[in-house]
């Protein structure tokens, strides 16, 4: 039967811990084994002196001592089990949909072999050295929302790790890492990509398909669209995290020229520009030798 741990470190049931905490200091030096070492009872002295200040610098296991008489499986009881994290890596698409995944997670679970009590037949469990939990691998199915990113914290309630003596678990936090997209990139809260086009169709104009997060989108390219364009579409990104809409999608114009001109193309090009003569260096003169 373990001593009253008040009565252990001299001090009142009514101790500040600013007094806890001197009593502590005051007694840990007086029987350290360090210092008392031809003292074959000071270990356990000093232990006992350990456990109780254990127990009492802690609000919220020195409330637990007083109320239930000073059991010590009545404290450990009491305390919530350790938060467990864990990361996992996903694909692009399981930001788009969201994902459910059977998750390994090792942590500590109630001991079978003593119902999580830390004693069978009158003494300490052997297979949890009388703690009544042991650490195991164990599958949690878990729920990923869509919209994540890299950096992400999932909180799971209650399938943490499982306290000492039947104390209540604590929570799984999982960590997500996004991978790259050979297309899509993701910047914010809005995706980014790039589309080629052809010449004739920046000159002309044109109705081009685009695939998006949410599956396909038709863009508008107007006449005398230039290079790096960009172009919003609303809606059309990856779903936002705690929001209704989801983000947008913006397409940069990339023009592909032709490659390959023959003669006849050659005197085609020669007619156009002709027909649609340009200057487009005519300011750059003014800025020679450095001139603003």
């Amino acid at each position: 039967m373990r001593r009253d741990y008040y009565a252990v470190l001299g001090i009142a049931a009514t101790a500040a811990p600013r007094e806890i905490r001197q009593a502590y200091r005051r007694l840990a030096r007086q029987y350290s084994p360090d210092v008392n070492f031809w003292d074959v009872t000071a270990r356990t002295l000093f232990d006992e002196i350990a456990e109780a200040y254990r127990v009492l610098s802690d609000s919220d296991a020195r409330a637990l001592y007083d109320r239930f008489g000073g059991g010590h499986d009545a404290v450990e009881a009491g305390r919530r089990g350790e938060d467990v994290h864990v990361a996992i890596e996903l694909g692009f698409g399981d930001v788009v949909r969201g994902v459910a995944l059977d998750l390994p997670v090792p942590r500590f679970s109630p001991c079978p072999a003593c119902e999580a009590r830390g004693r069978a037949d009158e003494a300490p469990c052997t297979a949890c050295a009388g703690r009544g939990v042991r650490r195991a691998v164990e599958g949690v199915k878990i729920g990923i929302p869509p919209g994540v990113d890299s950096g992400t914290q999932v909180r799971i309630p209650e399938e943490g790790s499982a306290a000492p003596f039947g104390g209540p678990r604590g929570d799984l936090i999982v960590s997500t890492r996004v991978r790259e997209h050979p297309f899509f990139v993701r910047k914010g809260d809005n995706v980014h990509c790039e589309i080629p086009i052809t010449v004739w169709e920046a000159l002309r104009g044109a109705r081009v398909r685009v695939p998006t997060p949410q599956g396909e989108a038709v863009l508008v390219v107007p006449p005398a669209t230039a290079a790096g364009s960009v172009f919003r579409l609303r809606g059309q990104g990856l779903p936002r995290l705690a929001a209704d809409a989801p983000g947008d999608l913006l397409v940069s114009i990339r023009i592909d020229m032709p490659a390959g001109i023959d003669a006849r193309t050659d005197e085609l090009v020669r007619e156009l520009e002709r027909l649609m003569p340009a200057a487009p260096r005519e300011d750059l003169g003014r800025y020679r030798g450095g001139a603003a």
